[in-house]
């Protein structure tokens, strides 16, 4: 399902970029986002406990942080920031807050990108919607095994383990996938769909260990083109990958033209 980009309404009792949080004793009151700035926009946080934080637009790398007086569920939202998260590149440290992140949702389209490992081992996560969200960095949403519902606008390409072993994800829908590096939805065992829009290139093992993988729709390719035996416009072979790219042997991939599954056999053809 995609979610219609609307205008943000930059103003306090506007709708901005929507954080649930859960503070407890596992988590710590402390809580600190990593982010970078819309051109030319000033960063606008508030916390949910009647506290503000207010930046000047900057270019580089930003941190907003916060320390709750006590225990409970916050409500935080963000005007100003093309990207948040935890933080910056994948195998940066861990924080107990990471499981704090219940949700997150853009209400008026201002999240461009994602990344890398963004919300790595957020275990309490359970959605992520960011309707013109373009690209995602590597194992951003890694081990996010609450993770159930992820809705994106065209994404152009998906870094190195982005859905890794999200157990708990069991449809993903976006305009388009473009590039997919390697490991994409690995170990995601739950998973019974992907409707990916176009798609340039599949990496090694996108598909490892997904066992109720059943279909996959690919917008702009031929069945022989996702299959990689085409003349021309085929799906690009990221290190060499091959079809399936370990689907497993029943699922379907739907092109343009027909249907073919995983182990090669051609169910349809139209």
């Amino acid at each position: 399902m995609q979610i219609a980009s609307r205008q943000c309404l930059w103003k306090e009792t506007g709708i901005g970029t929507e954080i649930l949080v859960e503070m407890t004793s596992a988590t710590g009151l402390y809580f600190k986002l990593a982010y970078f700035a819309t051109v030319g926009k000033p960063l606008v946080v508030l916390w949910g406990d009647g506290s503000k934080t207010e930046r000047e637009y900057g270019t580089d790398r930003q941190f907003a942080d916060h320390t709750y007086a006590k225990y409970g569920r916050y409500r935080i939202v963000v005007f100003g920031a093309k990207t948040i998260g935890l933080r910056f590149l994948d195998g940066e440290a861990q924080y107990a807050y990471d499981a704090a992140v219940l949700s997150f949702v853009d209400h008026c389209g201002q999240i461009t990108g994602s990344t890398s490992g963004a919300f790595k081992k957020a275990v309490n996560l359970e959605k992520y919607i960011a309707p013109n969200c373009g690209w995602q960095g590597q194992r951003d949403f890694a081990y996010c095994s609450k993770l159930k519902e992820v809705v994106i606008g065209k994404n152009c390409i998906c870094y190195d383990g982005t859905y890794q072993y999200c157990s708990s994800l069991e449809k993903y829908t976006t305009e388009s996938t473009g590039t997919c590096w390697s490991y994409v939805w690995q170990g995601c065992t739950k998973l019974r769909e992907l409707k990916l829009g176009s798609v340039y290139q599949f990496a090694t093992q996108d598909f490892k260990d997904t066992p109720n993988l059943m279909d996959i729709w690919i917008s702009d390719k031929t069945i022989d083109q996702i299959q990689q035996k085409a003349p021309s416009g085929n799906i690009v072979a990221g290190y060499g990958a091959r079809f399936p790219w370990n689907a497993n042997s029943n699922c379907r991939f739907h092109g343009t033209d027909g249907i073919v599954r995983a182990d090669g056999t051609v169910l349809e053809r139209f």
